[in-house]
């Protein structure tokens, strides 16, 4: 591993015991190797030595298993099932529910086109790829997209995942794609009100509890922990990503957020609100790089997001914008945060050659593009590599610090090009019951004299309904 936020699997050519040196076959990681990083072997025999653990001989077909339970007792499964365990292609108004799926290599259930169709109610467990796929699973779906910004896969429209259990995945929890990148048709599908952990087991980065594309889709009231890297990852626009409860993601990885977007100007309008970000940490140490952990990434040059009403406690940083353009950072609450909002001009000294062949790629300065979002259509009038257009008001920052404006390096120019006004970042907010977890505005708070609006803390997170108590 040469950084900290990604990952690759390197297959072994041979061990030269005199140099102490593992020699891998190519195509070797593009990224390269560093010294002090951190790696492992899988499936050595050597390392079988602790219950649940597995190893193979693939030469001689026997399979060493080391059960965590007697043996007897237990249920051991071996799946080779390599395709879907459900797959609706076309269908329309079908519904999955109250189903167990588990145990297979490839993926639990995969929506192709059609509309209306739900999994409700499911559990999906020990699931080899992915979960549910609606558009179904792409192979190193984040690369063809970074490669193709217009993807628009099959998702269909209007289809959903609703109060499912998904848990032990080897790749994503959810991918949700839905919509169309150059007419900015929504695809209006959904992942709500769903437990997602454990998620990436095979794959430990850039595999998600929901991988998000497309147009127009929405992520609700889900609940997404205790997985390696990135709770949602996503791509396009106008999105809204609402009332989630995310803790304990990002745990093997850094320079990394709960909710990542990144590397186009023309993905803009998506809504992330009214979230509950918490207890989000990187635990690496003795590792090189920029290691912290965000709640919200909005990185290289992602721009035209809304961040509003969100709480955000015991996070490295809150909110980073990582150079970009037009975000609106409005209304949310940091607690306990070493940093509440990071912003940096980083595209002041970098190349803009693939942000610019993106926006050709969609038509950034004609309908619908143009229309949708104006200030997209004049980004070329000045300098679009600096970071322009961005707010930062009525936020509340309490034992936090709150604003770092590329760690006071940032130039007097470019600082004026952000507005940063009506924060209460001195004092005490006057919260309910901070040492309780109350965090809800008493009401003589001075915050609402800077027209902070009330965060509907009991709408956050998951909620009963006919398919869960």
């Amino acid at each position: 591993m040469n950084r900290n936020w990604c990952d690759t699997y390197e297959q072994v050519a041979h061990l030269d015991l005199d140099r102490r040196e593992v020699v891998t076959r190519p195509p070797h990681d593009y990224r390269g190797y560093k010294a002090g990083q951190r790696f492992r072997f899988l499936n050595v025999l050597e390392e079988l030595d602790e219950p649940g653990e597995w190893y193979l001989d693939r030469a001689s077909g026997v399979l060493y298993f080391w059960p965590p339970e007697p043996i007897a007792q237990a249920r051991v499964f071996v799946s080779l099932l390599k395709t879907p365990l459900v797959t609706l292609r076309d269908c329309e108004h079908v519904t999955l529910r109250g189903l167990i799926l588990e145990c297979t290599r490839g993926s639990g259930v995969e929506i192709l086109g059609g509309r209306h169709n739900l999994v409700a109610g499911c559990t999906l467990r020990n699931v080899g790829t992915v979960g549910v796929a609606i558009g179904g699973v792409v192979p190193d779906l984040e690369r063809r997209i970074y490669n193709d910004t217009t993807f628009a896969g099959n998702p269909g429209t209007d289809n959903g995942v609703l109060s499912c259990h998904i848990h032990d995945t080897g790749e994503c929890g959810i991918i949700l794609g839905g919509g169309d990148r150059k007419t900015l048709q929504p695809g209006r599908n959904y992942a709500i009100n769903n437990d997602i952990h454990h998620f990436g087991r095979w794959v430990r980065t850039y595999r998600p509890a929901v991988f998000l594309y497309g147009v127009g889709n929405r992520v609700a009231h889900n609940r997404l922990h205790d997985a390696p890297h990135t709770a949602v990852f996503f791509w396009g626009n106008d999105h809204v990503l609402e009332f989630n409860e995310v803790y304990r993601v990002c745990t093997e990885t850094g320079d990394a957020g709960a909710f990542y977007l990144g590397r186009d100007w023309t993905q803009r309008g998506s809504v992330i609100r009214h979230n509950h970000f918490h207890d989000l940490a990187a635990t690496l140490h003795g590792q090189s790089g920029f290691n912290a952990v965000m709640a919200v990434y909005l990185d290289d040059m992602a721009c035209g997001t809304t961040v509003f009403g969100n709480v955000v406690r015991r996070v490295d940083i809150g909110i980073l914008i990582g150079g970009g353009r037009d975000h609106r950072i409005e209304n949310n609450l940091f607690v306990d945060c070493p940093l509440a909002i990071s912003m940096d001009h980083r595209g002041y000294y970098g190349s803009a050659d693939l942000l610019l062949a993106r926006l050709k790629a969609v038509g950034f300065d004609r309908p619908p593009y143009s229309t949708r979002y104006p200030a997209l259509a004049r980004i070329l009038d000045g300098n679009p590599e600096l970071p322009a257009g961005n707010v930062i008001a009525r936020n509340i920052s309490f034992r936090s610090t709150f604003l770092s404006l590329s760690g006071g390096r940032m130039p007097e120019e470019i600082r004026k090009l952000v507005a940063v006004t009506d924060n209460l970042t001195e004092g005490g907010p006057g919260l309910v019951a901070p040492e309780t977890g109350d965090f809800r505005l008493r009401e003589d708070s001075p915050a609402w004299k800077l027209g902070f609006q009330p965060i509907p803390f009991d709408k956050i997170g998951r909620y009963p309904d006919d398919y869960r108590e």
